[in-house]
């Protein structure tokens, strides 16, 4: 666990940045309807559809900046600025970093390039091997062999059986491409 100062400026940082997150959902929300048309009519404003994502953004705010108060009570914007100079200098060799960014862009390829471009099934197979071969195969233990068929057969049954349960007992249908 990080020490205290720095565990008060890491809560500096990020409540900061969720202050900035529940400010742009309000934002977003706010272009949203705010007049309800469920009913036809126009008084039942607790309806609308950017009443949620605009509660949300506020409550983000609130408890967000709470921490942040808590955090600059118990210093933690003392030598905010040097660590943070010392943290970007860092980046290049923390390869914890280096896997959680390798992760989101995983899941932003799957979601921007596989679904809706590519059958669900070929998209989320192609998904689950190219990401349990680069997060779990270095670590496999049996072979290269045995660990790529057992990524492969994670890969096929996975989306198989989440589809089949997804649409035979929750009727809801999965992802087809475009076009």
């Amino acid at each position: 666990m990080l020490p205290r100062k720095s565990l008060r400026r890491a809560d500096v940082a990020m409540s900061t940045g969720m202050i900035l997150l529940g400010a742009s959902v309000i934002y977003a929300a706010s272009g949203m309807p705010w007049q309800s048309t469920l009913t036809g009519g126009s008084a039942q404003w607790y309806l609308s559809p950017g009443l949620f994502p605009a509660v949300v953004g506020a409550l983000l705010i609130a408890f967000s900046l709470r921490v942040l108060i808590i955090a600059i009570k118990e210093g933690g914007t003392e030598e905010l600025v040097p660590a943070t100079i010392a943290w970007l200098r860092g980046i290049g060799g923390n390869h914890r970093l280096h896997r959680a960014a390798l992760a989101v862009g995983l899941m932003a390829a799957y979601i921007f390039l596989g679904i809706g471009r590519v059958p669900f099934l070929a998209a989320s197979g192609i998904f689950l091997f190219v990401a349990i071969a680069l997060f779990w195969w270095r670590d496999a233990e049996g072979g290269l062999l045995r660990t790529a068929l057992i990524t492969a057969a994670i890969a096929i049954g996975v989306p198989l059986l989440l589809s089949t349960l997804f649409t035979t007992f929750l009727y809801v249908p999965m992802p087809q491409p475009a076009g």
